[in-house]
């Protein structure tokens, strides 16, 4: 294997370019080992989801791995039209392992460590409650190793040992998050000697802040045994995927991960979703309101100082405030929640919470504006959401409120809108101002550059993991 990062990263060919030569030789067999699969509506079901439907045009055949329903989950119907009939799915049980919290409430959530950077103390007369805390801290740390969906490990290592029996594979794919997918790798890569291509979406062992903010418990023994687990299954894994350069790079410097093995494959979105995009019908958003939207899960202060720069700007052009709607599609944080209470912003914060992915697609085709809330440096550098490629693919206007890293990357490189440092509040004021009076004046919706676009199309970003694969297996690992 001799492909560098960067070389993955910047090399996005089409079918025509590769040309067919691989179309001519014998399917290979990959199971594709995935927690999150329609119907299941999670941020992290389009990628897999995409990827098994374009890998068969590509000489792969995958066979997907998944659970069966989880109550009390989000579904989504329609994202079952997208797996082709060839596509074998695979679902076993799951045990849910974090069941006994419903016996405690909200009450055993773990409450922050800090609050703004600075560390809060606890109140006089409180201890008993910071020991049940601490308590169930560290069951829950002990209980969810690797993460939540540990009890899904047993029957997913059983399941696709018989399908490997049944008919052997020639690879094995995990994508994570969540983590019970690349140990099911990982075992099956101890047991068998199968060749394991371990794809890391998100970084396994991000800053104790960021874990916090996840959910996630970070006791110090506990990050002890993420490391010693993440280093083993880095060492033992033929090649190993992210979705970011700032990623690649933390996995290279911290964790020595050998360069020839080391790949970035991007997101994207799948050009199917998407039809004529040039035209108008079918809007989501009524026409008589200039639309400014999120769609997502907005973390705790992700927003940084848009809301007080909105407010500002109100208060300088009142004219804004009869035609503006700030749409949040999906799950505001408390300070998000907040400010659609307050006098200034009522009636201009729209919260819709969940809608189906089809939906979401027409509502940001609706939007004048898409806006990514980012404010978290870490977040920043090593991360990229999703969603970006879809707003790059819509051609709307973006506005970023993110530190430098490969979100802000993509967004200049497309000449797709504007990345706003999150405290700064006069040039947040000021990206909207000059977005709102251009939007009056014309309705202009300029979109990105297509040529740039185009090549984060889920069909091209399947190329690049196939290549991937071809070389795994061609090394006769």
């Amino acid at each position: 294997m001799s492909s560098s990062v960067e070389a993955l990263r910047t090399e996005n060919m089409t079918a025509d370019e590769r040309g067919n030569g691989e179309m001519k030789t014998k399917m290979k067999r990959v199971l594709f080992i995935a927690f999150d699969f329609p119907p299941r509506r999670t941020s992290g079901v389009y990628r897999p989801t995409a990827l098994t439907k374009y890998l068969p045009r590509l000489g792969w055949q995958p066979t997907v791995l998944t659970v069966r329903g989880v109550r009390g989950q989000v579904e989504d119907l329609t994202l079952m039209e997208r797996i082709p009939p060839e596509v074998l799915v695979a679902r076993t049980r799951y045990m849910a392992v974090d069941g006994w919290e419903k016996l405690f409430g909200r009450s055993s959530r773990s409450a922050p460590a800090t609050s703004g950077g600075v560390k809060t103390q606890p109140r006089p007369g409180r201890e008993s409650r910071s020991l049940v805390k601490w308590l169930l801290r560290s069951l829950r740390a002990a209980l969810y190793f690797p993460d939540r969906t540990a009890g899904w490990i047993p029957f997913g290592l059983v399941e696709a040992v018989k399908l490997h029996r049944k008919n052997r594979f020639d690879l094995i794919a995990t994508t994570s998050p969540p983590r019970s997918g690349p140990v099911i790798g990982w075992l099956l890569k101890l047991l068998l000697g199968i060749p394991w291509v371990a794809e890391f979406r998100d970084p396994w062992l991000p800053p104790s802040d960021v874990r916090e903010m996840l959910g996630e418990p970070v006791p110090r023994w506990r990050r002890s045994l993420d490391r010693l687990l993440y280093t083993s299954m880095l060492g033992r894994a033929d090649a190993v995927v992210t979705v970011t350069q700032g990623h690649a790079d933390e996995l290279q410097n911290q964790y020595r991960v050998k360069r020839d093995k080391l790949f970035v494959v991007m997101n994207g979105f799948d050009e199917e979703d998407f039809g004529d995009s040039n035209g108008t019908n079918g809007d989501l958003f009524p026409p008589t309101h200039l639309h400014l939207s999120h769609f997502g899960t907005i973390y705790p202060h992700f927003s940084g100082k848009f809301f007080p720069a909105l407010i500002e700007l109100l208060k300088e052009c009142p004219e804004f405030r009869d035609r503006l709607h700030i749409n949040i599609v999906g799950f505001p944080d408390d300070e998000v929640l907040q400010y659609s209470r307050r006098e200034e912003l009522q009636g201009i914060i729209q919260i819709h919470r969940f809608i189906e992915h089809k939906d979401a697609i027409r509502a940001m085709r609706s939007s004048h504006c898409l806006l990514l809330f980012y404010a978290h440096p870490y977040i920043s550098k090593s991360y990229i959401p999703g969603k970006i490629y879809e707003y790059l693919r819509v051609g709307r206007p973006i506005l970023a409120v993110a530190y430098d890293g490969g979100a802000k990357q993509l967004i200049q490189e497309g000449k797709a809108g504007w990345v706003l440092e999150p405290d700064d509040i006069g040039g947040i004021k000021k990206a909207l101002k000059t977005l709102l009076n251009q939007s009056l004046a014309s309705g202009s919706r300029t979109p990105a550059d297509p040529e740039y676009v185009a090549k984060f199309r889920y069909d091209h970003v399947a190329q690049n993991l196939a290549r991937v694969f071809g070389e795994v297996v061609g090394d006769g690992r």
